[in-house]
């Protein structure tokens, strides 16, 4: 029966205490591991889809620079890893509101289709990093008649 209980507690309250280590965590600038634990990871909000031609990844990374940020391909799994770094403030802050992470991320997203690994291409604009990965284009078939004897 006590585990029932410390399951239930543990349920309602682990979001609330992964939120409070990670605030203090950031407040107090902890240093991060170089491989980044998922628990310790925040994800930036992310649009993926598909056109005719393209796979489109669409990260919102306001107050990053493109140096700052690491996409790999490999195996059909495209990751996107950086740190975005808390800029001390000038003056003292008492918050009402604290909805900004800062910190590591890590965003892995599977890739369904084979890809143009030649021709893969990312740019960041205005706070959003906009990845493409182009389809493999497919030759169109010919139509060969067999005979039949």
């Amino acid at each position: 029966m006590a585990e029932t209980k410390e399951s239930k507690l543990k349920e309602l309250f682990g979001p609330l205490e992964e939120e409070v280590e990670f605030f203090f965590s950031s407040f107090f600038g902890a240093s991060y591991p170089s491989i980044y634990r998922e628990e310790l990871c925040w994800k930036p909000p992310t649009d993926v889809y598909e056109t005719e031609k393209d796979f489109v990844v669409i990260l919102e990374l306001a107050q990053m620079k493109p140096e700052e940020v690491s996409i790999t391909f490999q195996e059909g799994i495209l990751i996107i890893r950086g740190v975005r770094k808390a800029v001390p403030p000038s003056e003292r802050r008492r918050y009402h509101k604290m909805e900004i992470n800062y910190g590591p991320f890590e965003r892995k997203i599977a890739i369904s289709e084979d890809v143009d690994i030649e021709s893969l291409s990312a740019v960041y604009k205005d706070g959003f990093l906009e990845i493409r990965l182009p389809k493999k284009q497919t030759p169109p078939s010919e139509t060969i008649d067999i005979k039949v004897e």
